[in-house]
C-alpha cells in the first residue's frame, strides 16, 4: 500500500511495506534514486517494541521502489512503514 502527497514543493510519498531480514526491502509507490527517505518507522507485530530505523536504511542506488537495511535488523513479520521525498 503506498500513496503520494502532491501540492507541495515536492512530493511526499508513503508506503506501508512488510518488514524482512537485512537487505533490500520492495516499496511500492514510485521512489527512486535521487529522492530523499524521510523516515523508516518499524511497527511490531504485538505494538510494544515499535522503533525509528531511518538512519539503517538508504534509497537503493540504481534501484527504483526498493530501500536497503545494511543495518541488519531483523524486522520479519512486522511492518515497515516509509516516507520519502520525491526529487522531482
Amino acid at each position: 500500500m503506498s500513496f503520494m502527497v502532491s501540492g507541495l514543493p515536492r512530493p511526499i510519498g508513503f508506503a506501508a511495506i512488510p518488514g524482512g531480514a537485512a537487505g533490500d526491502h520492495a516499496v511500492p509507490g514510485g521512489l527512486k534514486d535521487g529522492d530523499d527517505l524521510i523516515y523508516v518507522r518499524h511497527i511490531s507485530g504485538d505494538l510494544v517494541t515499535n522503533a525509528d530505523l531511518t538512519a539503517e536504511f538508504s534509497i537503493a542506488a540504481g534501484k527504483a521502489n526498493v530501500i536497503n537495511n545494511a543495518a541488519g535488523t531483523d524486522t520479519t513479520g512486522d511492518v515497515l512503514l516509509v516516507a520519502w521525498m520525491s526529487a522531482a
